[in-house]
């Protein structure tokens, strides 16, 4: 006899309390299902039916990983960075080399702000150093050296009014050690108002003539490292700060004090040498431009950008951008994207009207965009505008503009700094080209050319 046909089957039952559940097998003898069989019905089959099985099979669903990527931030190098070296502020006497008059320190704050010359701290520029985040093309860090307690007293209210973040170097010996010195106290409420804690030695003595003091070049460079090691570790364990940066005492270093630098631990550290910090400037030589006194000799250096003073005159001839239309009619130039706007349109056309300024020479004109550096302007001398269409989309979230010129007849020149950013959502969200036909509408409106008819504008604009 041959033997019946066995058809497998299963079936599955829930586990009460778990996500599982049980699969049931066995075999059942094809005579039972009416399919042929030689064998009597009532004959028990040769090979009994196997024990039922359970297998235990796990459905608790799993999140699907889903990698994430972060954009890497885009980084324009060409920015220019002007670091400040104060040293004492007095509201009472007369200013010397290194004491400037507290009236004087706030009427060159004010100056910065009404030029919308942007003030960074000094990790703001080592981010940017890093990769880590982009700065204004043109800016400016504070930096205050020794410890006076008139930083505490004097300088303060100034840089707080103007919510200025600053860095203040200090040498532990002259910490605490005289009503002339900053405090404990101080110190903790100036690091609470924005100021970066640097350090200034130990005893504020020359690094590099030191070495005729001592028989041995082993010696001076025991007594170097521990003049910038030391006093690193007493400020951050006194003040529970990271201490990274380094002021060289009366701005003499060499190759020997830099290497040791390093191996204390310093990342930057700030010379008196007078010239912008651009992006390949050597972290341990950062140049800076020491104020002395009431001279403004330096302080102009500083605050000239491409030879153009920004500051002259206490304003960059724009308002600040309040989106008054009122304040807008005032200005004396008119630029779109308007001052501190948000537009749609990673393409947009960037114009200026200068028309109230006057006579200009045209060979003058220089307008600079961040991420793309001197771009081509184009100038229309009887309407007074310059326009630049942009010709690759903007991928940063703020884009600083510099239009710099000369006044015909004039040998200073005069610069125009405005900044706006790209609402980059709305390039994916419905109703894109629409939000972007409006904007272009309101450039128009805004530059005052439009045609009695509203059928053409003179002014080329989006």
């Amino acid at each position: 006899m041959s033997e019946g046909l066995r058809v497998g089957w299963f079936f599955m039952t829930g586990i009460p309390g778990k996500g599982s559940f049980k699969v049931v097998t066995g075999v059942i003898c094809s005579c039972l299902l009416g399919v042929g069989c030689d064998k009597p019905r009532d004959q028990p089959a040769s090979t009994p039916p196997p024990e039922e099985s359970l297998i235990e099979v796990d459905m608790t669903p799993e999140p699907l990983p889903i990698a994430v990527n972060v954009a890497e931030p885009i980084i324009d190098k060409g920015s220019k960075v002007s670091i400040l070296g104060y040293h004492q502020f007095i509201s009472r006497g007369n200013p010397t080399g290194m004491r400037i008059s507290v009236a004087k320190f706030r009427e060159q704050m004010r100056a910065l702000h009404e030029a919308e010359i942007p003030v960074i701290s000094l990790s703001e520029y080592m981010a940017w150093r890093k990769g880590k985040k982009q700065i204004p093309r043109q800016c400016v860090v504070i930096t205050i050296d020794d410890g006076f307690k008139d930083l505490f007293s004097e300088a303060l209210v100034t840089l707080k009014e103007f919510g200025y973040p600053f860095t203040f170097y200090i040498y532990t010996n002259f910490l605490g050690g005289s009503g002339r010195t900053l405090s404990d106290g101080e110190v903790r409420a100036l690091i609470a108002a924005g100021g970066e804690l640097g350090s200034h030695s130990i005893s504020h003595d020359f690094l590099v003539r030191a070495r005729k003091k001592f028989a041995t070049a082993q010696q001076y460079e025991a007594w170097l490292l521990k003049e910038l090691k030391e006093s690193k570790e007493k400020l951050e364990k006194r003040f529970g700060v990271k201490v990274s940066s380094f002021a060289y005492p009366y701005g003499e270093y060499n190759d020997k004090v830099i290497s040791k630098a390093i191996e204390a631990g310093y990342s930057s550290a700030v010379t008196v040498n007078a010239s912008k910090a651009g992006y390949a400037m050597k972290l341990m030589e950062l140049p800076r431009y020491i104020i002395h006194g009431n001279d403004d000799l330096n302080w102009h250096a500083a605050t000239s950008f491409n030879g153009v003073n920004v500051v002259a005159g206490g304003s960059n001839l724009l308002n600040p951008g309040t989106g008054n239309a009122n304040e807008r009619s005032k200005s004396v130039v008119k630029v779109w994207p308007e001052n501190k706007s948000e537009i749609a349109d990673r393409k947009p056309t960037i114009w200026a009207d200068i028309s109230r300024l006057g006579a200009i020479e045209p060979g003058s004109l220089v307008m600079k965009v961040s991420g793309f550096g001197r771009v081509p302007l184009v100038y229309y001398p009887e309407r007074g505008v310059v326009v630049w269409d942009v010709n690759r989309a903007l991928r940063s979230r703020e884009c600083m503009v510099s239009l710099s010129m000369r006044k015909a007849g004039e040998e200073k020149s005069q610069s125009i700094n405005w900044s706006f950013k790209i609402d980059r959502d709305a390039y994916y969200l419905p109703g894109y080209r629409e939000k972007v036909a409006a904007q272009s509408a309101e450039a128009a409106t805004n530059s005052g050319d439009a045609e009695e008819d509203g059928a053409r504008r003179a002014l080329p604009v989006p």
